[in-house]
């Protein structure tokens, strides 16, 4: 089985992510159009759709199946998938991005020009629900293709929003493949202005 699969398998049970349920409990109770990028098994997708949202869940692997799975008939109605790749993006304007554990992924060189589509994607008055790793993350260390931002680079990418919520955590935990890691993450909900 490829690594991506087991890391699936053993995601697909989790509960959404706290950002999403705090954003549909305390933020945004009428339902519009999210996009979420990097959408892997599709926890948050099937959250929104459960909660009226219309979702284009995009993955760079072919995820469609393992979520429409999980909806009824009448929710598989507000679902869409795309398979993309961060580094070719090509996104539709939305009221909501979601994009947890997914954009540090992206490849260095590719991630301004990513940032900028995802910015230029939300409506006047949306949201960008996600997060970053941040420098004391330990696969700084190991990765050195992937993404890892200060708390001030964080904050300069979202110079055109208000932030509704920011939280820094560092942690030891397990990532979704069953081995321990020490985490630095940048967890941010934000309104484009």
């Amino acid at each position: 089985m490829k690594s991506i699969e087991k890391y699936y398998d053993n995601t697909e049970s989790h509960i959404p992510r706290n950002n999403v349920k705090y954003f549909v409990g305390e933020i945004k109770s009428n339902p519009e159009n999210a996009i979420e990028l990097g959408c892997g098994a599709g926890n948050d997708t099937v959250y929104l759709i459960k909660n009226s949202w219309n979702v284009l869940a995009i993955d760079r692997e072919d995820v469609e199946e393992r979520i429409s799975n999980r909806l009824n008939q009448k929710e598989i109605e507000k679902f869409r998938f795309q398979k993309q790749e961060f580094e070719s993006l090509e996104l539709e304007r939305s009221n909501l991005i979601i994009a947890n554990y997914c954009l540090p992924f992206c490849t260095k060189d590719k991630f301004e020009e990513l940032w900028n589509k995802i910015k230029a994607s939300i409506l006047d008055k949306g949201y960008f629900i996600g997060n970053f790793f941040g420098i004391n993350d330990s696969w700084n260390a190991t990765k050195p293709e992937m993404v890892f931002l200060s708390k001030e680079q964080v904050m300069e990418l979202f110079k055109d929003f208000e932030i509704i919520r920011f939280k820094e955590i560092e942690k030891d935990a397990l990532t979704g493949l069953g081995k321990m890691k020490h985490w630095h993450i940048f967890d941010v909900i934000a309104k484009k202005r």
